[in-house]
């Protein structure tokens, strides 16, 4: 860190960090110029809005986790060299869960990924994803490599879980988000914007052409899926609603699954989360500030409800299916059997067993519960219902029990 700042100043530039992750790799083809444009827009948000309220440590965690992802591109360039088969992997017909945070898509997504013809990431490999796992099992060394980068970054934010307890027993081995995990690595995500709150990256994030990012997240399950052909991806990004039309025009058989939450619970427990994140610039976050970033975590939350929805307008109704966080918790496996027979496939009865006993061996509280009030946050039910009223009219998930309609029911305009 302290060679950084001697080098390059106090908040090195897109073109300084490249260069640095060039000289540590060996290395210089970081692929398609146009995914440059993301670190552009972070370095330069991060400089202007962040750099200086942030302490000496959180800005070494945030160079070095800039880095390693750098350096990390650098290397699946070389192996898609090395291993030309990995660019002729075609991804088919995903499973790819777009709901918004904290809206039961990490419960949904691990049930999906109990079927034994699905494959999911996880966070050590895309975090330690060269060389290829076709060559041979990862050693210990790699996989404990992967879990202390992870834990550095969490050690400034262990309320962190809190929020996902599962991270207590799974550590680098949970399964991964496409956003935090893989899109994070071309600097497209909105974990990013959570850390630090920079409102030039928010409006990157609304704004910006994310066709570049959705290239490399393509790149990226190509690189995990050699040696695997025949499964199907289960995936999940909790700001797909940001790209929804990149997303949807690089798998344009994708089978599209939005999950859905009463807003008082979805939306304190990301206001919650939201706050909890804002520790990694370092400072104790203060109960004004937390009510602060939880009122700016609702306000994206509502504009990236508005884009998804227009993004679906143009799409077409018929590549998505909606699906209550409320319905997964009542009966997730009848939930999860709704979603296979949209989609014209079947629930096998070994995936049906490693459902069971998953739900069986972990149950909701299991590492205790994540405690958040809407009140806390300063919501009140009829101005969230005011500013979110496109969503609720679409949907019928307002403020407050009552409000929902039952997407299960025989009929209704957004599920069978």
């Amino acid at each position: 860190m302290a060679m950084i700042e001697r080098e390059m100043g106090p908040c090195p530039d897109a073109d300084a960090l490249m260069e640095i992750a060039s000289a540590r790799t060996g290395l210089s083809d970081f692929g398609d110029p146009s995914r440059k444009r993301p670190l552009e827009a972070y370095m330069s948000s991060l400089q202007r809005d962040a750099w200086a309220g942030m302490t000496e440590r959180a800005r070494e965690v945030a160079l070095d986790y800039i880095l390693h992802h750098l350096g990390t591109r650098l290397q699946l360039i070389a192996d898609r060299k090395t291993y030309p088969e990995i660019s002729r992997q075609k991804i088919r017909q995903p499973f790819i869960i777009v709901g918004p945070p904290r809206s039961g898509s990490t419960l949904l997504h691990t049930l999906l990924s109990q079927d034994p013809d699905n494959m999911a990431p996880e966070h050590w490999i895309c975090l330690e994803p060269s060389p290829p796992v076709r060559l041979g099992e990862p050693s210990r060394e790699r996989l404990d490599g992967a879990h202390r980068r992870m834990m550095a970054l969490f050690d400034l934010i262990p309320d962190i879980f809190v929020t996902h307890p599962y991270m207590i027993e799974e550590g680098a081995g949970a399964l991964a988000e496409c956003g935090s995990d893989i899109l994070n690595m071309v600097f497209t995500c909105q974990e990013l914007w959570c850390f630090y709150g920079s409102e030039r990256y928010r409006r990157y994030l609304l704004e910006g052409d994310h066709r570049a990012a959705l290239g490399f997240h393509h790149d990226f399950l190509q690189h995990l899926q050699w040696g695997d052909q025949g499964k199907r991806w289960a995936l999940k990004g909790s700001d797909h609603l940001l790209w929804l039309g990149e997303l949807a025009g690089q798998y344009p058989d994708a089978m599209l699954i939005w999950t859905h939450r009463d807003l008082a619970q979805q939306l304190g427990s990301l206001a919650s989360v939201q706050s909890i994140l804002r520790g990694l610039s370092g400072h104790p976050v203060s109960s004004t500030e937390r009510r602060l970033h939880g009122r700016l975590a609702i306000d994206h939350q509502c504009a990236s409800f508005l884009k998804g929805m227009r993004t679906r307008d143009a799409l077409g109704e018929d590549r998505f299916l909606d699906v209550s966080y409320h319905d997964v918790m009542a009966d997730p496996m009848r939930t999860v059997a709704r979603i296979y027979e949209r989609f014209g496939l079947k629930v096998s009865a070994e995936h049906a067993t490693n459902i069971r006993n998953w739900l069986t061996n972990n149950p909701q509280t299991k590492h205790g519960a994540h405690k958040h009030s809407p009140e806390e946050f300063g919501m009140d039910a009829d101005a969230i219902n005011r500013q979110f009223k496109d969503y609720v009219d679409r949907f019928g998930f307002g403020f407050g029990f009552g409000i929902r309609p039952r997407l299960t029911d025989e009929g209704h305009a957004h599920g069978p």
